[in-house]
C-alpha cells in the first residue's frame, strides 16, 4: 500500500482538527515549547561551561525546578526532609 498525504490525514484526522483544538484552550504550533527548550538548554551551553554527567545530573532537577515556577515548594519539602 502507498502512504499518501491523503491516508495520513485521514489518519490523523482526529489530530488535525487544529480549529477546534484552539477553541478548547489548546496551544497549536511548537514555538511555545521550543523557546523554553532554548531557555532551559542556555543554562547549562554556555560559553566554557563543561559539565561532569554527575554534576549535571544533580542540577537538571533544580533548573527544571526553577522553569516551572516549583523552585520554594520543592525546596521547602527538601530543606524539611530528613536525611538519608
Amino acid at each position: 500500500m502507498t502512504y499518501t498525504a491523503a491516508n495520513y490525514f485521514e489518519t490523523h484526522k482526529r489530530r488535525t482538527q487544529y480549529l477546534e483544538l484552539r477553541e478548547e484552550g489548546y496551544v497549536i504550533g511548537s514555538g511555545m515549547v521550543e523557546s523554553e527548550v532554548k531557555q532551559y538548554k542556555a543554562r547549562f551551553t554556555g560559553p566554557g561551561m563543561r559539565w561532569s554527567r554527575e554534576g549535571l545530573n544533580h542540577l537538571l532537577p533544580v533548573r527544571t525546578a526553577i522553569m516551572s515556577n516549583q523552585f520554594d515548594q520543592l525546596w521547602q519539602q527538601t530543606f524539611n526532609s530528613p536525611p538519608n
